[in-house]
């Protein structure tokens, strides 16, 4: 059987001296593993398409015996040439890459997601500079938590309701179960979560809201970055029930 979809190229390895096997994230069929035939050659028919944050449009011959498949064919249909060529941008676009490929599983598709992972691609390809191209890391991890599930809650208590007001304190306290900062007068004793300081908050509520032109317009510190980096890992390890601890990093940063 031959299927057809939407594919974002995650990562690859060698196979054979011409050969790569990929994991590939479609919009209908969700991660899926497959095996591309010479590839590698000076004369494969599939040019830039099979290249890692690629989106291409991707055939491949599907059955249920197996969990690696062939590729029939791949065509590349939104460009990468300014992502490739800002190394900020590439960082960013491979974090992302990354995440996609250890939080979901096989053949478990969220539409939403593809088209979220697509459209910060487009963006990405379209601009030819900005200023924090890494913040949109950050914004796609909370959509993701919300595609899967277990989004977070920044602007209001799920417990009280409350909206939260950064100038109300100096520090909140967010719930990793409640998913949300809770309201001053909630009591977080023996809850499991973590305190963040005001103006990681209004960092957190402005991804969370934030258009993409907006949330990579503003640059956050190297402190505030590592602390929302961990939060994050955290906050996705409690409700994937695994451990996460994503190695891409900001530019000039190291774990």
């Amino acid at each position: 059987m031959i299927r057809t979809d939407s594919a974002i190229i995650l990562h690859g390895r060698k196979f054979s001296d011409t050969s790569k096997i990929l994991h590939v994230y479609t919009r209908n069929h969700g991660k899926i593993s497959i095996l591309a035939k010479g590839v590698r050659s000076s004369k494969s028919k599939f040019g830039s398409s099979l290249e890692v944050i690629s989106c291409s449009t991707l055939s491949w011959y599907h059955s249920t015996q197996k969990d690696l498949y062939l590729v029939k064919s791949a065509e590349q249909y939104t460009p990468t040439y300014h992502i490739l060529s800002d190394y900020d941008k590439l960082i960013t676009c491979i974090a992302i890459a990354e995440v996609l490929s250890t939080t979901q599983e096989n053949e478990e598709s969220h539409p939403e997601l593809f088209d979220l992972t697509h459209q910060i691609l487009q963006f990405f390809n379209s601009s030819h500079s900005l200023q924090s191209p890494y913040n949109l890391f950050f914004t796609f991890l909370i959509k993701t938590a919300l595609c899967m599930g277990f989004g977070m809650s920044f602007h209001k208590c799920n417990i009280t309701g409350e909206l939260i007001d950064i100038r109300d304190s100096e520090y909140f306290f967010f719930s990793y179960y409640e998913g949300s900062i809770l309201s001053l007068d909630v009591d977080h004793s023996g809850q499991q979560g973590i305190l963040l300081n005001s103006s990681i908050v209004s960092i957190l509520q402005k991804l969370d809201t934030g258009l993409l032109d907006d949330n990579s317009s503003f640059n956050i510190s190297s402190s505030d970055t590592f602390t929302i980096h961990d939060f994050l890992s955290r906050y996705f390890s409690i409700h994937s029930h695994k451990k996460f601890t994503w190695r891409t990093m900001p530019p000039g940063a190291t774990i």
